[in-house]
């Protein structure tokens, strides 16, 4: 019973055990048996899983991970399409239809006849007052 020192178990171990709080560093000391019962929990590269069934270890599909030196190589810009450089498309800028009478017209091609009735409408009543 020392503090700070912790066993489990390879059958019972989880990701919080290795890593509390998903800080890696955790010092770990494995004994031989214990490599031996992981590698029959999760199979190895070159055997399957024995008590998980269908269980294979992931591989990494990229052989050379430097991709930026993989993307600028001679071989893959030779492949590739120029780039297209012309007018850029201009996105219009949002206008707000209450406030502006041309953008509310363009969306409700009614507006202008609601809006000649109300002035008409308004002058009559200025008028008669």
């Amino acid at each position: 019973n020392l503090p700070g020192v912790e066993l489990a178990m390879v059958d019972n171990l989880s990701l919080l055990d290795l890593a509390p709080g998903g800080h890696l560093g955790r010092f770990c000391i494995w004994t031989k048996g214990a490599f031996e019962k992981l590698d029959s929990i999760f199979g190895t590269y070159e055997e399957s899983a024995k008590f998980k069934s269908g269980f294979n270890l992931p591989r990494s599909f990229m052989t050379n991970a430097d991709l930026t030196r993989i993307i600028n190589s001679d071989e893959v810009q030779s492949v590739l399409k120029p780039m297209v450089t012309g007018p850029t498309l201009v996105i219009p800028k949002k206008r707000n239809p209450l406030r502006r009478p041309e953008v509310k017209a363009a969306l409700n091609p009614y507006q202008s006849a609601v809006r000649a009735r109300e002035v008409k409408k308004a002058t009559a009543d200025k008028a008669a007052k």
